[in-house]
């Protein structure tokens, strides 16, 4: 598996794989939510045979580093994206790695076992839903 930056030629496939977070409130999938991230170089994919298996959504901002978005087709590929988010937060030198996550993801498993220790409940935060709040302090 090689992870890289996602290119406007791997929309069409990165909008199929990221339907996947669609809510019926909001589209993370549409291409003019995509694009942005793809041009500004923040979009990365995890690809395995020609295919994307895995993307995940990087935002920094100082000392902060955002997921905007992580989904996969792969089991394996979740970790190998956070271990990828994590070394680039220590070669930008940034201090967090964290995200927001809706609760019917489920993800709490996922992220304690990523290491993420701050994790917060917030009700009704987002389009009326519950989030997780998760954090990691990169050392």
């Amino acid at each position: 598996m090689e992870i890289v930056k996602a290119t406007e030629a791997h929309m069409k496939e990165l909008s199929a794989l990221l339907k996947g977070l669609d809510t019926e409130e909001y589209s993370f999938s549409e291409g003019e939510k995509i694009a942005p991230l793809i041009q500004e170089g923040n979009y990365y994919i995890a690809i395995e045979e020609n295919k994307i298996v895995g993307a995940i959504g990087l935002v920094i901002i100082e000392e902060s580093c955002e997921i905007d978005a992580l989904i996969t087709s792969k089991k394996g590929v979740g970790k190998a994206l956070i271990d990828f988010a994590i070394e680039l937060c220590k070669k930008e030198d940034v201090k967090k790695l964290w995200c927001w996550s809706l609760k019917r993801y489920n993800a709490i498993g996922f992220y304690d076992k990523m290491g993420f220790e701050e994790q917060f409940l917030l009700k009704k935060h987002w389009c009326g839903k519950d989030c997780y709040i998760f954090g990691k302090v990169i050392k």
